[in-house]
C-alpha cells in the first residue's frame, strides 16, 4: 500500500510541490508559536527566530488574503519591531556613557600631568647636570640660515604677498618712485 503523499510527491508538478510546502510551513506556524511574538522576541532562541522567520517568510510568498491576523502581526513585528537596533535607548544609558566618560578622561589628564611633570623634573635635571650644552643649536633657526632663506626667496619670487620677496619688492618700488620724483 503506497501513501497517496508519496504518489503525488512522485509523479506531481512543481507548482504542487510548492503548495504542499507552504501548506506544511503554515501548519508549522502554529497560533501558539505567534501568540503575543512581540514580548518573547527578545528571550527566544536564535534557532527558533530564524526559523519562525523563514515560515512566515514562506507564508508571505504565497496570498496574502489566506494568512490568518496572528502570521500578518508576526510578519511586520519581525519586520518592523522594537528589538535589536531598533529598541528604545535606556534613559540610564546617557548617564553611564557621560560618566565613563568623564572618568577616562580625568584618568588621561591626569596622566598627562604626571607625564609633563617628570618631563619638566627631567629636562631641569639635565639643564643643571649639564650646563644646558645638551640641546644642540637648531641649524635651521641661526641667523645665517635665515638670511640665507631670504635671499632664496627674493632670488626665486617666492610668496610675493607677505613674505621676503613681497618686503623687497616695496622697496624697490619706493626707491623707484623716489627716484621718478627727482
Amino acid at each position: 500500500m503506497t501513501f497517496p503523499i508519496r504518489r503525488v510527491l512522485t509523479t506531481a508538478n512543481p507548482a504542487l510541490l510548492r503548495r504542499i510546502a507552504t501548506q506544511q510551513a503554515r501548519r508549522s506556524n502554529s497560533t501558539v508559536a505567534l501568540n503575543q511574538l512581540e514580548t518573547r522576541w527578545p528571550k527566544l532562541p536564535e534557532c527558533e527566530q530564524g526559523a519562525i522567520a523563514d515560515s512566515l517568510a514562506a507564508a508571505q510568498k504565497g496570498d496574502w488574503k489566506k494568512m490568518t491576523l496572528e502570521e500578518k502581526r508576526a510578519a511586520y513585528w519581525i519586520a518592523y519591531g522594537n528589538y535589536g537596533a531598533r529598541s528604545p535607548r535606556d534613559p540610564a544609558m546617557n548617564l553611564k556613557v557621560a560618566g565613563w566618560s568623564a572618568f577616562w578622561f580625568g584618568v588621561a589628564t591626569v596622566v598627562w600631568i604626571g607625564w609633563r611633570t617628570f618631563e619638566l623634573d627631567r629636562e631641569i635635571l639635565i639643564y643643571q647636570k649639564f650646563n644646558a650644552t645638551v640641546v644642540p643649536d637648531i641649524r635651521t633657526m641661526t641667523p645665517e640660515w635665515k638670511e640665507a632663506e631670504a635671499r632664496y626667496q627674493i632670488e626665486n619670487k617666492m610668496n610675493p604677498h607677505t613674505g621676503p620677496y613681497a618686503e623687497y619688492r616695496k622697496k624697490l618700488e619706493a626707491e623707484e618712485a623716489k627716484a621718478g620724483k627727482n
